[in-house]
C-alpha cells in the first residue's frame, strides 16, 4: 500500500526539522539576534523589511533614519540576507526585501 505525501505533511516535516535546529543552535541564534538588534542600522532595515519598498527606497530611508551613509546601509542589507534576517523578493525588475521573521 502506497501512502500519499501531502503538502502539509511536508510542511508538519519541516517544522519539526526547523524546531530541532532551533534548539541545537539556541546559543548561537541567541548571540547573532543580539548582534542584529542592537545595531541601529539592522534593527531599521528589519523594521522597514516588508515587502513594499523597492532596494534603493529601503536603503534611502534608513539611512535617513539612521544617520549613516547609503553605502554602509546597502552593506547590512548584503549581511542580513546571508544571515536569513531578510530575504529578497523579485517583481519584474524590482528588488524588494522582506523580514523572514527568523530572529524575531
Amino acid at each position: 500500500m502506497s501512502e500519499e505525501v501531502t503538502l502539509k505533511d511536508i510542511v508538519d516535516r519541516l517544522d519539526l526539522l526547523i524546531a530541532l535546529l532551533k534548539s541545537v543552535n539556541e546559543d548561537k541564534i541567541r548571540a547573532v539576534k543580539q548582534q542584529i538588534l542592537g545595531d541601529p542600522v539592522s534593527k531599521k532595515i528589519l523594521e522597514l523589511a516588508d515587502g513594499t519598498r523597492e532596494y534603493s527606497l529601503l536603503a534611502d530611508e534608513v539611512a535617513k533614519a539612521t544617520g549613516k551613509s547609503t553605502r554602509t546601509v546597502k552593506a547590512r542589507i548584503s549581511e542580513l540576507s546571508e544571515k536569513g534576517a531578510i530575504r529578497r523578493v523579485r517583481k519584474g525588475r524590482k528588488v524588494y526585501y522582506e523580514n523572514t521573521g527568523l530572529y524575531e
